[in-house]
C-alpha cells in the first residue's frame, strides 16, 4: 500500500506541477493548487537542444502562453515529449532548462508545430513585468518547501493509525468576481505587453532584415567593383595595344622616310661627285693640248 501511495502522490504531483495538464477534478479542488495562471504574452525566446533526430538546432521563436512553470511556443524542429530543451530570453536576459510535455498536431498551411514545455525551475522566466498575484505566492510557497514529499514510517515498523478527525462540512466559496474596471485594466496591461512584445520581434526582424540587405548591399558593390576594374584593365590593354601598334606604324614610316631620303643624298653626292670628276678630266684635258700646240724651243 505505501508504495501504491507513492506512485499515487507522485504522479498527481507531476499531473499538478504540468502547466498544460486538464484541470483537476472538483473533488480534488479542495487541495492547495500547485499551478500558477497562464496568460497570453509574446515575447521573444531562443530555443535550443537536440531533436528527434540527434541534430543540435537554436532558433528564435516567440511564446504565446506563458505562466510561472512553462510555455506554449511554435518550432520549426521535430520535438517530441520527454525532450530537454533550453529557453533564453534575451529581452529578460534570464536562461532556463525545460521539458517537452505536450506536442500539437502540424496546422495546415503554418510552418512548424506548436509544443508545451515545463521548466524545471518555475520563474518568471519570461520577464513579465506585473505578473499575476498568484505567480509571487507559488514563488514563496517553493522557496519555503510547501511542496515537501509526504514522510513515510520506516520498513517493518508499524505506525499507529492516525486519529480520526471530526467530520465537518465542506465550504467552498465562491470566487470574487473582478469589477469591469479591473477587467479593464487587465485588459490593458495585457494589450501593453502585446504590443511591447510585437514591437521587441519587429525590432529584431529589422535589424535582421537590415544587417542582410547591407551585406547584400555590399556584396552588390563589390562585384561593380569587381566589373569596374575588369573594365580598366580592358581599357588600359586596349589602348596599350593600339599605342604599340602606333608606334610600330611610325616607327616603319620613319624607316622609310630616312631610306628614301638617305637615297637621294646618296644620288645627288654621287652626281656632284661626277659632275666635279668630268670639271677635273676637263681641265687636264684642256692643259694637255695646250702644251701640245706651243711651238719647240729652238736651240
Amino acid at each position: 500500500m505505501s508504495g501504491r501511495s507513492d506512485r499515487l502522490s507522485n504522479g498527481r504531483s507531476y499531473m499538478e506541477n504540468n502547466p498544460f495538464s486538464p484541470t483537476v477534478k472538483t473533488q480534488e479542488s479542495v487541495a492547495p493548487p500547485r499551478r500558477s495562471s497562464r496568460i497570453e504574452f509574446v515575447t521573444p525566446v531562443f530555443l535550443s537542444g537536440r531533436d528527434a533526430g540527434g541534430q543540435p538546432f537554436r532558433e528564435l521563436t516567440q511564446t504565446s502562453l506563458v505562466n510561472l512553470h512553462g510555455c506554449r511556443l511554435r518550432t520549426s524542429y521535430r520535438v517530441i515529449v520527454g525532450m530537454l530543451v533550453t529557453l533564453e530570453c534575451p529581452r529578460a536576459g534570464t536562461l532556463g532548462k525545460a521539458v517537452c510535455v505536450k506536442v500539437w498536431d502540424p496546422t495546415e498551411g503554418v510552418a512548424g508545430q506548436e509544443i508545451a514545455v515545463q521548466l524545471i525551475k518555475p520563474q518568471n522566466l519570461w520577464g513579465v513585468p506585473n505578473p499575476p498575484a498568484d505567480w509571487e505566492a507559488v514563488a514563496k510557497n517553493l522557496v519555503q518547501g510547501r511542496t515537501a514529499q509526504i514522510e513515510h514510517p520506516s520498513r517493518g515498523v508499524a505506525s499507529p493509525p492516525p486519529a480520526a478527525a471530526p467530520a465537518m462540512p465542506l465550504r467552498v466559496t465562491a470566487p470574487a468576481v473582478p469589477s469591469v474596471d479591473q477587467r479593464l485594466l487587465d485588459l490593458e496591461r495585457r494589450s501593453q505587453q502585446l504590443v511591447e512584445s510585437t514591437l521587441d520581434i519587429l525590432r529584431t526582424q529589422a535589424e535582421d532584415l537590415t544587417r542582410s540587405s547591407l551585406e547584400e548591399f555590399r556584396a552588390q558593390v563589390e562585384v561593380l567593383l569587381k566589373d569596374a576594374e575588369g573594365r580598366l584593365r580592358e581599357g588600359f590593354q586596349q589602348s596599350y595595344d593600339e599605342s604599340a601598334a602606333a608606334l610600330v606604324a611610325l616607327r616603319a614610316d620613319l624607316t622609310e622616310q630616312m631610306g628614301s631620303r638617305g637615297a637621294q643624298l646618296i644620288r645627288s653626292a654621287e652626281e656632284a661627285l661626277r659632275t666635279r670628276v668630268r670639271e677635273i678630266f676637263s681641265a687636264q684635258a684642256r692643259g694637255a693640248s695646250a702644251k701640245t700646240s706651243e711651238p719647240a724651243p729652238r736651240k
